[in-house]
């Protein structure tokens, strides 16, 4: 037992003396600007980035708006796609692939126009999920950061209170110093929860930019799935169905306007 005892006490050890890190009323306030200042860049990063892994969806959609007019296999050869000069993230290359395979499964008819039509409906080929515009790891930043602010103001609390008693054990029995220590224990206290509401704002802020940017993802790809859908014919199986039981009708009905 004496071994386990030993790295518990060596652990209890380390981690007080990361909490005596946080002494006194300015490692808060350093500790809060450290948290906003990372929120802050985090945001500029996640923005960055999606605004790489959205540049093909639009640079697609911007294109066929352009086109005016069906899509055609001439239409889908001549798409010149990328765009020259464009910064498109990694998650580009998967789109492209997604767009190709979609195109892959295209039928077009045999008349003048040669309209093109799908048995995939462009909002599931086309789908946020498929073209991979997710929030991604971003997701767990708001309750990392509540999570720090909480795990700081607890290290900041426990070295207030080891400080405070120790000023109690050297206060004596002097009365006055007891409450001068004790005054400036909730002073410290006080502070420190400076840092679990850094962190909680943080993660308001970067949940409430989250949340915008899932809205324009699903709008980006809502755009394009629209704009492949009306150029298009989607030809479901339950359209097909319904399309052969309307011809195996019209077909009996000609065999018994034959036999009459």
């Amino acid at each position: 037992m004496e071994p386990v005892a030993g790295i518990g006490a060596g652990f209890a050890q380390a981690i007080l003396g990361l909490a005596d890190l946080l002494k006194g009323t300015s490692a808060p306030g350093m500790v809060a600007l450290t948290l906003f200042v990372a929120t802050g860049g985090m945001m500029l990063i996640a923005h960055i980035r999606f605004l790489r892994a959205c540049s093909y969806p639009k640079d697609l959609t911007l294109v066929l708006k352009t086109k005016q007019r069906s899509i055609t296999r001439a239409l889908v050869t001549g798409l010149h796609i990328p765009l020259p000069k464009r910064n498109y993230g990694p998650v580009s290359a998967r789109q492209m692939r997604v767009w190709t395979a979609f195109c892959d499964e295209l039928l077009y008819t045999s008349d003048a126009s040669g309209r093109a039509a799908s048995p995939i409906d462009p909002a599931f080929a086309l789908s946020r999920e498929a073209l991979g515009l997710r929030l991604g790891i971003w997701r767990i930043v708001p309750a990392t950061l509540v999570g720090i602010g909480l795990v700081l103001t607890f290290l900041g609390l426990i070295a207030a209170l080891r400080e405070a008693g120790v000023s109690i054990t050297a206060s004596g029995t002097d009365p006055d110093m007891v409450k001068q220590a004790l005054s400036d224990l909730l002073t410290i206290a006080s502070a420190k929860f400076i840092m679990s509401l850094a962190g909680l704002t943080g993660s308001i802020v970067f949940g409430v930019f989250l949340k915008f940017w899932e809205v324009r993802l699903e709008t980006i790809a809502t755009a394009l799935s629209d704009e492949v859908r009306s150029r298009l014919d989607v030809v479901t199986p339950e359209r097909a169905l319904q399309q052969l039981l309307a011809s195996s009708h019209r077909l009996e009905g000609l065999l018994k306007a034959a036999k009459l």
